[in-house]
Formats: structure tokens, C-alpha cells, sequence
């Protein structure tokens, strides 16, 4: 049975896949009338290098270099994506497939790339986000080539498929796509945003084993929260693992140098914490536990995870289990603006403890969202959308903030 890659190695190759469109660039400008053939063979040999230097047991000497495109509409871009190396010694057999994230300071048409919501068949029938399929599917052919070796490699035991940001939302798709084409897949993705709609999520864990997804997020990072609903993360229970490093919803959070650094010295998942739900049954339950956060509860994680499973348990409460199953917590809520405003205000008419919960985590939120824990008086449809969607639009400008922090750092995260 294979065994899962450790963290400290997919943080440690995630991070150094950055150096592939790196490569890809300076050998391009170099060499400005080259073939794209020609600087992909240049590229993969200097990257080579980098990638000896990791000490990891999987092989640089055959490595496949993967180019593909970013922007929207007609902003196409080569660069470099990616690559894929065989495993030596105990991997023998097995496959790396690294993705990189959004490399601003090289590609800044990365972030057309992530902005470009819209939909696309992807690689087993489901609905995925646009963006991320056009550049799954820049490479999808020099992948599959590389893996069968044009034809000659006749047994892969296991294909690890992995990333950070964008990185992981292409791990989701060449996972997908492998599985399908019958290999073995081992999935990783570090603050990666939500690639396709409930029907893809659904797919991806149904062929895949939970064993075999390790999605690691940190919960004051913004990034995983988008895009909207009815997109969702492919992962659940055992699949998911969390990184604490700050109780504050920051930009930082998302790279791979800060937000999440602690697993570059990690070596087992058990290391990791799996997200426990909190039982939050009454009023007084949410306001001794929202006391209980340090620091204050303004753009809390602490915070909005204990409002969330707040709302969450509300909902199942009053019946609303197809809306609370759907992921509909404060952390995508954005998502479903109008669907729970209407929700809201219809329960608040079933009794005067529902209307005072309702009441509890309306202030809550806005104690959250900085504007002062005030007494909420009414609960129309209109104060409800009016609070849920200044959350919404606060927590999308802040997961883009959060890629405009990236290239202002720098571009590619640093271990």
C-alpha cells in the first residue's frame, strides 16, 4: 500500500514548483526567437537542478516540464506550471505531479486566471471553474505523455498530485482526471480555492478515497473561501487538516512562508490538527464562547468558526438540513446571500428562541465585521441581506487582497 507523501515534503515541493515558471521566463527572454519546444527542454534542464537540491526521493533527471497558458479571453501567456518526476528507491514506481500557485511577479495574467469565473465541462463531466480548466488543459497532453512515457511506461504505481492557491485547484483536476483514467491518485492541496460545483466535489471523494486527500487550509486564510457557491471543496472529514498560525483573517495566511510554514518541519499528517465541530445549542453557549477568543472577535477565525457552526446548528434546528449540508457556513456565506437572508427571516417567525438566536448571531457578525456587538431589533429581509452581504463583499475583497499580497512580497513564497 502506498503511503501518503509527508508535509513537510509537499509544503517543501509546492513551494519549490515556483521555481519552474522561473525557469520557463528566463530562459524565454534569453532566447526570444526560440521554440517553445526548444525553451521547455532549456527550462527543464536548469530546473532540474533546483529540484536535486531538495534531497527528495523522486528523480530529476527525468523530469517532464509542463507549459501552459493564463489570462482571460485572448490574454494567453506560456509558463512554465509545472512538473512531474519518478519516484526512486521506496517510491519506486510512483509519480510526483507538482502545480504551482499564482505567480505574480512573473505572470501577473495569473490573476485573470484566478478572477475568470465561469463554467466548464471538466475532465469526468462536472462543472468546474473556467480559469482553472483552460490551464489544466494547456497541459493536460504533455502530462499524460510524460506519465505513459509516449506510450512505453507501462506501470505507474501511485501519481501524487499536489499544490498551494492555484497549484492545488489544478491538483483537483489532474487528480480527477488521472483517477479516471485508471491510475492510482493521491491528492494534496494547501490553501487552495474551491474548484468545481457540488457535482465535481461530490465525484472527486467518491473516487478517491478520503485516505487519500489531504487538504490543508488555514482558517484566517481567505483564499479557500472562494469562489461562490455552489462551488465546494473536495475533501471531508479525515480529508481535511488545519493550520493555525494567527487569529486574525490576514493576507499573510495564504503564503506558503508564513500561513503555512509550520509544515515545512512536519513529517506525519497526524501532526495536524482535523477540524472538530462545536456544540453550540443556545444563546448563552455563543456568547460565553465568543468570550472566550482573545484579542477580540473582529475578523476573528476563532470567531467566525463558532458563529458558523452557530448559524449551522440554527439552520438544522429549523428543519433547514439541505441548506446546513451544502457547506452553507459563515465562511462561504457569501455564496448564498439571498438564499439564507430569505431563510433567516422566514424561521425568525417560529418562535421567539429561534428569533433570539438569530438575533445572537446577527450581532455577533457584526461584532465580527468590526460595527460593535448592537442590539439587533428587527430581522427583515433586508437588514439580514444588507448584514450577510457587507460580510460577503468584505471577505471576497479580502481573499483578492490576498493575491495582491503575493506579488507584492515578491511573487513565489520562500521557505
Amino acid at each position: 500500500m502506498t503511503t501518503l507523501v509527508a508535509p513537510s515534503l509537499v509544503h517543501k515541493l509546492s513551494s519549490v514548483v515556483y521555481e519552474a515558471d522561473l525557469a520557463f521566463r528566463n530562459i524565454q527572454s534569453r532566447n526570444p526567437n526560440t521554440s517553445i519546444a526548444r525553451v521547455t527542454k532549456l527550462a527543464s534542464k536548469d530546473f532540474s537542478k533546483v529540484l536535486r537540491e531538495t534531497n527528495i526521493e523522486f528523480s530529476s533527471n527525468n523530469l517532464g516540464f509542463m507549459t501552459s497558458t493564463s489570462g482571460m479571453f485572448q490574454i494567453n501567456l506560456l509558463s512554465g506550471f509545472g512538473f512531474v518526476a519518478e519516484g526512486v528507491a521506496g517510491r519506486q514506481g510512483e509519480l510526483i505531479l507538482a502545480t504551482r500557485g499564482t505567480n505574480f511577479d512573473h505572470n501577473k495574467f495569473d490573476l485573470a486566471t484566478d478572477a475568470n469565473i465561469g463554467l466548464a465541462i471538466g475532465p469526468r463531466g462536472n462543472l468546474v471553474h473556467r480559469g482553472f480548466h483552460k490551464t489544466f488543459m494547456g497541459y493536460r497532453d504533455q502530462l499524460i505523455d510524460f506519465i505513459t512515457d509516449g506510450g512505453r511506461r507501462k506501470h505507474v504505481g501511485t501519481v501524487h498530485c499536489m499544490g498551494h492557491s492555484l497549484g492545488g485547484a489544478l491538483a483537483n483536476l489532474n487528480a480527477s482526471a488521472l483517477r479516471s483514467a485508471g491510475y492510482n491518485v493521491h491528492l494534496y492541496t494547501i490553501g487552495a480555492p474551491r474548484v468545481g460545483q457540488l457535482s465535481f466535489a461530490y465525484d472527486t471523494t467518491k473516487i478517491i478515497p478520503p485516505s487519500q486527500i489531504c487538504r490543508v487550509c488555514n482558517p484566517c486564510d481567505p483564499v479557500p473561501m472562494v469562489p461562490v457557491f455552489p462551488f465546494m471543496h473536495a475533501s471531508k472529514g479525515e480529508s481535511e487538516f488545519l493550520i493555525r498560525t494567527s487569529d486574525k483573517i490576514g493576507l499573510e495566511q495564504h503564503l506558503l512562508s508564513s500561513g503555512y510554514a509550520r509544515m515545512s518541519s512536519l513529517n506525519s499528517w497526524s501532526d495536524l490538527a482535523i477540524p472538530t465541530p462545536l456544540d453550540i445549542s443556545n444563546q448563552g453557549d455563543l456568547n460565553a464562547s465568543l468570550q472566550k477568543v482573545g484579542g477580540g472577535t473582529m475578523f476573528s477565525g476563532s470567531a467566525l468558526q463558532i458563529i458558523s457552526n452557530a448559524l449551522t446548528q440554527l439552520l438544522k434546528l429549523a428543519g433547514l438540513v439541505a441548506l446546513s449540508s451544502l457547506q452553507c457556513t459563515l465562511s462561504n456565506i457569501f455564496t448564498v446571500v439571498d438564499v439564507l437572508a430569505e431563510a433567516l427571516a422566514k424561521v425568525a417567525h417560529m418562535s421567539i428562541l429561534v428569533s433570539e438566536k438569530i438575533k445572537s448571531i446577527v450581532s455577533s457578525l457584526l461584532g465580527f465585521l468590526g460595527r460593535g456587538f448592537v442590539a439587533v431589533k428587527e430581522l427583515s429581509y433586508s437588514f439580514l441581506h444588507w448584514v450577510l452581504d457587507m460580510f460577503a463583499r468584505e471577505m471576497s475583497s479580502r481573499a483578492r487582497l490576498a493575491m495582491d499580497r503575493a506579488m507584492s512580497a515578491g511573487g513565489r513564497p520562500r521557505l
